[in-house]
């Protein structure tokens, strides 16, 4: 996992994180590596010296300049906290196969690089406007722990990234690190993926998979890594006292139950201590590590382009895509996926699966959606594809014109051909349905009548959104509306006085919503009859075939010119959502309103 959290003083930081070190007195030249490109342009290779590093976090850099006017107001970094899952650290540090350790550190490291070329920023005075700019280079210090604060095996790498950055035009700046925090859950999967890959080279198998990349090593079981995460066990006990399980709660917990981290003493004793424990719990890790290197040496993980890995792997990728096709529905000869892989390595066919379905999944619901959650989304599939044969497949996608890039301020975003023929059929249906509304009132009248209705039954004035938003349903002659941003207590409070007088104009009402508990709610705060989207769609959807003519003008009897109210409409997926307007234009209704929040 990853966590993130600011350093905000830069005194005694350098001592902290160096203290706990993984490495031996012997290697205590390694005890911290300078990264990034940033600092090599300050001249800050190799070890991380204390007085150095202490003075880079307070802004004084070693040419000379300073980043910062005042101590008190400068952040001093930002510290990114990757942590192995705990059976890799048992079999890592109770084991003693350091190779894990190498491997993650590795992994790291190219999720980090990944970060600097994309997330690092600054901001910049242009025009008398603040202008947000990239710089593509961190300053880093790199520290590797190998125990929590109960000195229990947790292997993990502080990534301290100091809050300056050199900007386009030379200068040093303080870096911007929103999208450190807003994509750290990316980063985590970045350095698992890759650290999978690493890993089963190795000839470990992986087992019990979980969120943003995460996965445990198989033969480790449960109640051994239970048996040595009693600080984990500490935090969710505390969070059990609390009245929310949510992050938040999640993240005061911890601090919370955080004691002093103390220094280990004698790190020959820790490790007798913690194999007595193994061994009190039956566990030889050593057992684990021989049927890796097993399985290595017989070519299932050491040699990941020969013909039979390929065929392996490539069979276990095929069955996994296979499955979540079925899952989502993609069709045979999905364009996002070749006819034929030929001889392609392994991770570049996982990356071609993982690529497809991430889009798929993501299609479901957005027209266009950010590339980085392309990545994200691919990754976390499980399969062994690293960020960078994900880049290069949704590259090679633009390329061929598969996915389509945006323009302007949307130049993050992508979408497929598919999704914008979808739109385009959307905003066609919208288009017919001009015109075609049932406005039962001047816009002025309507506004009149919500205002008297809302002081009437609540005491209450509609601000001038919730008006506009009943004028529109009560008045536009369009049939097909959009209304955005009346959420919450504003919605219900627009929606009651609207359903009122629709009622009695002598008009239906019907709400939709895509799950049932909001149907409930929705039937709650709004009086207003309401069912699933499912529900209306599995009755009304086999109309659109245009086989049965009589269903067809009974239910349009049924329909015709009632109102229709989709709610949270940013949750139905494009498709249903196309199936709606074809079904609000065949069934001549008189308003159907999809109400939501874009930011939703």
């Amino acid at each position: 996992m990853l966590s993130l959290a600011n350093v905000r003083t830069a005194s005694g930081a350098a001592g902290y994180f160096a203290k706990d070190n993984y490495y031996t007195r012997a290697d205590a030249d390694r005890s911290g590596e300078w990264f990034g490109e940033g600092a090599a342009a300050l001249g800050l290779k190799g070890m991380v010296d204390a007085k150095n590093f202490e003075a880079v976090l307070k802004g004084n850099l070693p040419d000379g300049s300073r980043v910062g006017s005042d101590n008190r107001y400068h952040r001093a970094g930002t510290d990114l906290t990757f942590s192995l899952p705990k059976s890799w650290s048992i079999l890592a540090l109770v084991g003693g196969d350091s190779r894990i350790l190498d491997a993650y550190a590795g992994a790291v490291k190219e999720s980090l690089a990944w970060a600097e070329k994309n997330l690092a920023e600054t901001r910049l005075q242009h025009r008398g406007k603040e202008k947000i700019v990239a710089t593509g280079n961190l300053v880093a210090a790199l520290f590797r722990h190998d125990t929590n604060r109960n000195q229990e095996p947790q292997a993990h790498v502080h990534a301290v990234i100091a809050n300056v950055t050199k900007g386009p035009d030379g200068k040093w700046r303080a870096l911007r690190n929103d999208r450190l925090w807003e994509h750290h859950t990316l980063l985590n999967a970045m350095a698992m993926a890759r650290f999978r890959i690493e890993v089963e080279r190795l000839g470990y198998e992986v087992g019990e998979l979980g969120k943003h990349g995460n996965f445990e090593a198989a033969g480790v079981p449960k109640a051994v890594r239970e048996a040595f995460s009693t600080r984990r066990a500490e935090v969710l006990e505390k969070v059990a006292e609390m009245a929310s399980r949510s992050p938040a709660a999640h993240d005061a917990a911890t601090l919370m139950t955080r004691a002093e981290k103390a220094p280990v003493a004698d790190r020959g004793a820790l490790l007798d201590a913690w194999k007595a424990r193994a061994d009190e719990l039956g566990f030889v890790p050593g057992d684990v590590i021989a049927r890796a290197n097993a399985r290595a040496a017989t070519g299932l993980g050491e040699d990941h382009s020969a013909r039979s890995t390929i065929r392996n792997l490539g069979a276990s990728v095929r069955a996994f895509a296979a499955d979540l096709a079925e899952r989502l529905g993609l069709k045979q000869g999905d364009p996002l996926i070749p006819i034929r892989f030929g001889n392609r390595p392994v991770e570049d066919v996982a990356a071609i699966h993982a690529v497809a379905s991430a889009v798929r999944h993501l299609s479901e619901r957005e027209a266009a959606f950010d590339r980085f959650a392309v990545y994200k989304t691919a990754l976390s599939f499980g399969l062994p594809a690293s960020i960078p044969a994900i880049e290069k497949r949704v590259d090679q996608l633009l390329r061929q014109g598969h996915l389509v890039r945006g323009k302007g301020a949307d130049k993050g975003m992508v979408t497929t051909r598919d999704a914008i023929a979808a739109e385009q059929r959307i905003l066609s249906e919208v288009e017919a349905g001009r015109w075609q509304g049932a406005a039962l009132m001047t816009p002025e009248r309507a506004g009149e009548r919500l205002q008297e209705l809302a002081q009437e039954r609540h005491g209450l004035t509609l601000n001038s959104g919730q008006e506009g938003a009943g004028r529109m349903l009560l008045a536009s002659t369009n049939r097909i509306v959009a209304i955005q941003g009346v959420a919450g207590a504003g919605k219900s409070t627009v929606l009651k006085p609207v359903a009122e007088i629709l009622h009695a104009e002598g008009r239906k009402v019907t709400g939709l919503a895509v799950q049932n508990t909001l149907v409930q709610m929705l039937e709650r705060e709004t009086g207003i009859e309401s069912m699933s989207v499912a529900r209306f769609l599995g009755r009304y959807a086999p109309l659109l075939d245009g086989d049965d003519r009589q269903a067809l003008a009974e239910a349009r009897s049924e329909w015709k010119g009632s109102t229709v109210l989709l709610d949270e409409a940013s949750m139905v997926g494009n498709a249903d959502k196309e199936k709606l307007v074809r079904l609000a234009n065949l069934l001549e209704l008189g308003r159907f309103a999809a109400i939501g929040d874009r930011k939703q």
